[in-house]
Order: C-alpha cells, then sequence, then structure tokens
C-alpha cells in the first residue's frame, strides 16, 4: 500500500503584497497555522510531523528560474504523507496560502486525487453498463431489433457514426450501438425520450395532422408521454433515477478530464452507484412483467412508418453520384474536404433522402472498400471534422470502364 503521497504547489504573489520574502518566512508563517499540524518541527525549509506523517518542502525560484521577472515571489512547495492525512490538509494549507497574499496557486501533483479518481471509475463503469445491459434487454424483447431506431435520438445515431470505428474488433460480430453513446444519453433513454416521437419535428407534425376533438388530444398526451413515465415510472422514476444519474454524470466528468477530488466525491460516488446498481437490478426483477399494449405497438410502427415515408431512401448508385458532385464541388475550395454531415443531412436531406438510411449506406459502402471516412482539422476548426471521399481507384476505375465499353462501341 502506497504511503508516500505526493501534492505539489506552485504559489506565487505577483502583487507584492505578501510580507513572506524567503523560504524560512514561509515555513513560519505555516507553522503559526494550528490547522494544519499536531507536533510539528521546522529545519531551515521543511517542516515534518510525525504524528500525521507528513512533510513539507519549500523552494523559492530564483529570479533566473521564473518566465515573468516581474513575478518577485514564487515558491515551490512539496507534500508528501499518508492518504487520510494528506486528503484533509491540501485544503487547509491552501486556504492559508491564499490569506497570506498569494494569488496564483496551482497544483501541480495530486495523487490523493489520482487514487480517489481511480477508486471512482469502476463504480461508475458497472453501473454504466448494468443500465446498458437492462436497456438493451428490455428494448429487445418489447420492441424488437428495431429498438435503436425506435428510440436514439438524431444526435445519438450521428455520434454512433462518428464513432464506428472506436471499436472495431467486437464490432465484426455484434450491434454495439448502444456502447458507442454517451453516459448522458444512456440515461436520457430512461428518463427523457419518448420511443415513436425522436424529434421536435415529429412532434409538430403529429400536432399539425391532430383532428381538434377532446378525445384526440386526450390521446396525443399520451402518446407523447416520455418512457419515465410510460414503462418507467414504477422501476425508475418513482426512485429519483434521473437526479442521481445526473449527479453521478457530473463526477463521472471529472473523472473522465483527470480532475480534483476530495474524500466527499469519493464516498458521495459511492453512495450513488450502489443506489443507482440497485434500482436498475430491482428493475431487471420486473422487466417480465412490463409489456406494450397493442396500441402502443402500432403507434410506433406507424410512427417508424411515418418517418421512412417523409423521405425517399436513396439508392447506392444515386448516394455515390451525389458524393461525386460534392467532391467536385469540394476539390475547387481552400479546404478540399466533403463533411459527412454536410453531406448526409445537408445535401442529401435538401433533395429529400432519408437521414438514418444514407448513414446506414454510408456504412455500407465503407465496409465493401468503396468510400472512406476520415477526421479532417483545418486551421479554423477546434475539433475534427467527420468527413467522406471515395477511395483512390474507384471512380477512376468505373471512369476507365466507361472509357473501355465506348471505344469497344467504336470499333464495333
Amino acid at each position: 500500500m502506497k504511503t508516500n503521497y505526493v501534492f505539489e504547489i506552485l504559489c506565487l504573489d505577483s502583487s507584492e503584497k505578501s510580507v513572506i520574502k524567503n523560504e524560512k518566512n514561509l515555513a513560519y508563517s505555516l507553522m503559526a497555522n494550528g490547522d494544519l499540524w499536531i507536533e510539528p518541527k521546522q529545519r531551515d525549509a521543511s517542516i515534518s510531523d510525525d504524528k500525521q506523517n507528513l512533510t513539507l518542502g519549500i523552494k523559492q525560484l530564483s529570479r533566473e528560474e521564473e518566465s515573468d521577472i516581474s513575478l518577485k515571489n514564487t515558491f515551490l512547495i512539496k507534500c508528501k504523507g499518508d492518504f487520510e492525512p494528506l486528503e484533509v490538509f491540501r485544503l487547509r494549507i491552501l486556504a492559508h496560502l491564499k490569506n497570506q497574499g498569494y494569488n496564483h496557486l496551482y497544483i501541480l501533483s495530486d495523487d490523493v486525487s489520482a487514487k480517489i479518481s481511480c477508486e471512482i471509475y469502476p463504480k461508475i463503469n458497472q453501473v454504466e453498463n448494468q443500465l446498458r445491459k437492462y436497456l438493451i434487454k428490455f428494448f429487445i424483447t418489447k420492441l424488437g431489433v428495431s429498438w435503436w431506431n425506435v428510440t436514439a435520438d438524431a444526435e445519438m445515431k450521428k455520434k454512433v457514426i462518428q464513432r464506428k470505428n472506436n471499436e472495431t474488433d467486437f464490432s465484426e460480430y455484434i450491434d454495439n450501438k448502444a456502447y458507442l453513446i454517451d453516459f448522458n444519453e444512456l440515461g436520457k433513454i430512461v428518463h427523457s425520450q419518448s420511443s415513436g416521437f425522436l424529434s421536435r419535428d415529429d412532434i409538430a407534425t403529429k400536432v399539425l395532422e391532430l383532428e381538434e376533438t377532446p378525445e384526440a388530444i386526450k390521446n396525443l398526451k399520451i402518446e407523447l408521454e416520455s418512457n419515465y413515465t410510460k414503462f418507467f415510472k414504477d422501476t425508475f422514476k418513482d426512485k429519483s433515477f434521473q437526479q442521481k444519474w445526473e449527479e453521478l454524470e457530473k463526477i463521472r466528468h471529472k473523472v473522465a478530464h483527470n480532475n480534483l477530488f476530495t474524500a466527499k466525491d469519493l464516498d458521495r460516488a459511492d453512495d450513488l452507484s450502489k443506489e443507482l446498481f440497485n434500482i436498475i437490478a430491482d428493475a431487471n426483477e420486473t422487466i417480465d412483467d412490463i409489456s406494450f399494449s397493442v396500441d402502443e405497438r402500432d403507434l410506433i410502427k406507424e410512427n417508424i412508418t411515418q418517418n421512412f415515408a417523409a423521405y425517399d431512401v436513396i439508392s447506392e448508385s444515386k448516394l455515390l453520384e451525389k458524393l461525386d458532385e460534392s467532391e467536385k464541388w469540394a476539390s475547387k475550395t481552400r479546404d478540399n474536404f466533403v463533411s459527412l454531415k454536410h453531406f448526409v443531412t445537408n445535401y442529401l436531406g435538401s433533395q429529400g433522402y432519408d437521414y438514418r438510411t444514407s448513414y446506414d449506406l454510408v456504412n455500407l459502402l465503407e465496409k465493401k472498400g468503396i468510400i472512406e471516412l476520415w477526421e479532417f482539422k483545418g486551421p479554423n476548426n477546434l475539433y475534427p471534422v467527420t468527413a467522406i471521399r471515395r477511395l483512390k481507384g474507384t471512380l477512376a476505375g468505373q471512369e476507365g470502364l466507361a472509357d473501355l465499353k465506348a471505344k469497344m462501341n467504336e470499333n464495333s
């Protein structure tokens, strides 16, 4: 078990208001704080406390070591000790330094936060996979293999397309869409999504077509209920699932970004993980008791049909034709690339082609080796953009074949 955890601080006084001018001044200042120590011993610019098994060393940066010569008083403070005393010590020493006039404080190393983060992640991972398992089982048994198209919204589907190369080993054999969306989106399938109504446009269309009768309005209200109310009220909603899931999500973000942690974060993550795990486990025990009525099944099928009917399904040859047009246009631009999202939603979508089937066809053509999805990072892009292009030789091969056929016709 690790005993020498490190907590390292860079502190500086750019205003020169602090009365502390050297290492010994700072050591005396820290020694005088009774909240920091039990039995401290000072030697030059170091302090030790055997009762807490804590040690602290101070080093003042010389003018030559400072990148900005206007920073007169800059110190490196390195603390070592056991996990529990150092965990408490961290915030106390930071508060002391701030009170002494150090207006810029930076944490350079924090083994305590690293340990807490490593303990939190397995708990979150277990809960996330537990919910993923439940949702796949629930919707497969209730809606069948089309559950993803019915339940996932456009943003989720887009992320699946963009991230499909994140995992290539298992995806050769399984449907891994549920593994490619974010933590918060898994939760939304329970507490915010409404199977059968996937967007504001879907709802607007339904409202515009609605008969202006009390019965029709009443039925629409039922149809627009979220999964949270319709399917998961007793198992999830009544147990405050959404509030707990979103609170754990905030902690998960800190873990993902290697942020700083306190013992309270670990305790709260432990409590939330246990509560959520139990909620999902209990729901799984009663999964067979939940069933969709015939009317609900018919409604979902109707909405799927309407969504497909609103747009045309593009053919393979037509998609390649449109891609050739887009690449020809892009070749005249400075960046010379075709954005996948723009191509499917703006270019094909504006011509009446269904987004979902276009994305599915793009995946198929990529597997066939006809097109390629790649990451474009231009000077004006903060983040890479997923781009699409023909693989070299596919278009040329077609053109060469056409030329050959033309020559054969001439000779005949």
